[in-house]
């Protein structure tokens, strides 16, 4: 197993702590695509209520809610959860519309 230390003394492994989750969230006037790291035996909701102030959205993209024309496109995206209206899991379509599973 790859172990780093840096000057700080923080340590980096290559050990998988964390999975990746593609989400969509409606905040204020904006809708956010993007990915959300949730520890392994985490749910989306243990995130949300963990008490932490902030959620980091990766790889983001903001869309207006009314002229649905994307406002910005970004690698971070720092959201304050106050300002979540909903947000849920979104897996990109598998199958084309019209056919069956």
């Amino acid at each position: 197993m790859y172990t780093r230390v840096d000057e700080k003394g923080k340590y980096y492994t290559d050990h998988v702590t964390k999975r990746s989750v593609s989400i969509i969230a409606r905040v204020r006037e904006s809708i956010i695509h993007g990915t959300v790291y949730l520890a392994l035996d985490n749910r989306l909701k243990d995130e949300l209520n963990d008490g932490e102030r902030f959620i980091a959205v990766t790889n983001a993209q903001v869309w207006d809610v009314h002229e649905e024309r994307m406002l910005y496109e970004t690698d971070l995206l720092i959201v304050n959860k106050d300002h979540v209206v909903w947000l849920f899991p979104h897996e990109p379509a598998a199958r084309s519309p019209g056919t069956s599973p």
